[in-house]
């Protein structure tokens, strides 16, 4: 008998048929990987399992049971527990607190007994290899560590099934491998896994079986050894081919459109120094903490405390302001899409249009938008970049990932930057929106503009970028050779962290 039987799933939202017909398992001890691309129906599918939406049709039995039409709480109750992508912490709790959220420990009366709450919590951090402190607020740490959080708060609930959505999207190399570690001691107890990934070699690693969701229906399952990465992408594939360009195929770089010298803030980054070149894509490679984020703060503004040299060809760029930076001709395209890319319940004319509100306004100096220009944008960059929306009313917090990240795109691109700053421009979105992604910033290259792509995924940077420079504890220690493929990077990144005299900050 299978831990989870899903048979003839079908769900609709309004005349949107999202799922149909769809029979999915889950054995005891097992890792079912589950992809498709963003928007194909995986996501909802999980969520009829956890109980959040209830489908038009088909029956769910756990061992045997029949568990339609029960709730949230009696699903997490009967142990299936999820890590969604986006995050579900409480920012102003502690990490005891969100660990035990919602079956938190009472003492005498009706007080949460904390000292036995952190005690259970510090057992739990300590078998899993976290580096965690107990006492800290969850809004103060970086989103590696909230995810931990994530992964110990549903292991704490005892679960059965456990349902990892991206759970690797920003956690280090030592990060994954103690998450390996962590998805063998649940198979060795028998409880079954659902993994959802974009990447295909960690699929391929931890996975027993693989299944895709396509126009709403399931192709598979398969076994990792009678497929391929190249079989699995050619059956996700939209039948239009996404071309990558290939590295070096942008206009030869220039002069110097981005140059830095000896950058530092306070207790972060050390006297940075490096160049971006116009038409070239230069890659910074690190581990989570390293300082990647910051740089990408520091050099848009957003750090008060920066002091060095920034220059947007020839100009120096004052700190401590965005707008200025941006005048400068410099873009950021942030880590985090959703919390601080995109404002989730405006619509996607108005979120391209933020950083380009002088350019559309009426005419007269009135301090008045013109939403026909601020259309007008949206459709040229929807035409462009192929994003698949409604319309220009259409919000933001309806997009699939990749959609919403090439709005974020979008907006920035409008601003005919000198400059393209991206932080993980590709995280969290399926293989066809990589390839999109990826060609995009060729083609940005190749129309004279610097790209500076900070990427976890090495493989991205070993095909996309013309340089890749190596970021340890807030210093650029070294830039890799030049046609290094990933494994190549990977070697050198694990060399530069063995040799540095400081811990990589966690």
């Amino acid at each position: 008998m299978s831990l989870i039987e899903m048979r003839g799933i079908t769900k609709s939202f309004g005349q949107n048929r999202v799922l149909s017909d769809v029979d999915f398992t889950l054995e005891p001890g097992e890792v079912h990987a589950l992809l498709g691309e963003n928007g194909a129906g995986k996501s909802t599918l999980m969520k009829i399992l956890m109980g959040v939406y209830q489908p038009d049709a088909g029956t769910i039995t756990l061992d045997g049971e029949e568990i339609i039409g029960r709730t949230v709480g009696e699903h997490l109750n009967q142990g299936i527990a999820m890590i969604f992508q986006e995050l579900s912490l409480v920012p102003n709790g502690t990490v005891a607190d969100n660990i035990f959220l919602g079956r938190e420990p009472y003492g005498a009366g009706w007080w949460v007994d904390r000292r036995a709450m952190r005690r259970e919590a510090a057992k739990l951090i300590e078998l899993y290899g976290f580096a965690l402190s107990l006492k800290t607020e969850i809004g103060r740490l970086p989103f590696a560590q909230r995810q931990m959080v994530e992964i110990l708060k549903a292991v704490a609930r005892g679960a059965r099934v456990l349902i990892m959505d991206e759970p690797t999207s920003s956690l280090t190399m030592h990060e994954e491998a103690a998450l390996m570690r962590i998805i063998a001691e649940l198979k060795a107890r028998g409880i079954g896994i659902v993994y959802i990934s974009h990447r295909m070699a960690e699929i391929f690693a931890v996975s027993d079986r693989i299944s895709l969701v396509k126009d709403g229906q399931l192709i598979g399952p398969m076994r990792p050894a009678e497929t391929s990465v190249a079989h699995i992408s050619g059956l996700m594939s939209r039948g239009v081919a996404a071309v990558e360009l290939a590295r070096g195929s942008a206009a030869r770089p220039g002069t110097p459109a981005l140059e830095v010298r000896g950058l530092s803030t306070a207790g972060k980054l050390r006297d940075i120094g490096f160049s971006v070149a116009a038409g070239e894509v230069v890659g910074l490679a690190g581990l989570v903490g390293s300082g990647r984020s910051t740089l990408a703060k520091a050099l848009f503004g957003l750090l008060p405390d920066r002091v060095g040299e920034v220059l947007v060809d020839g100009r120096a760029v004052p700190p401590g302001d965005p707008a200025d930076a941006a005048k400068a001709g410099l873009a950021l395209v942030p880590e985090d899409r959703r919390r601080e890319g995109l404002v989730l319940d405006q619509g996607l004319a108005a979120n391209i249009s933020l950083p380009n509100l002088d350019r559309l306004r009426f005419g007269g100096g009135w301090p008045i938008f013109s939403r026909s220009a601020a259309d007008a944008l949206f459709g040229k960059f929807r035409t462009a970049l192929a994003i698949n929306a409604r319309g220009p009313r259409q919000a933001a917090t309806e997009l699939s990932g990749g959609n919403q990240q090439k709005v974020v795109f979008a907006k920035w691109l409008a601003t005919s930057p000198r400059v393209l700053i991206l932080d993980e421009p590709t995280s969290g979105v399926d293989v066809n929106a990589k390839a999109e992604m990826r060609a995009l910033m060729r083609r940005t290259a190749a129309e004279g503009v610097g790209v500076l792509l900070i990427s976890s995924e090495l493989e991205e940077l070993a095909t996309t970028a013309d340089r890749v420079l190596l970021m340890i504890d807030g210093r650029i220690t070294r830039e890799a050779e030049p046609g290094l493929h990933e494994a190549g990077l990977r070697a050198i990144l694990q060399d530069e962290v063995a040799s540095s005299k400081r811990p990589v900050i966690a």
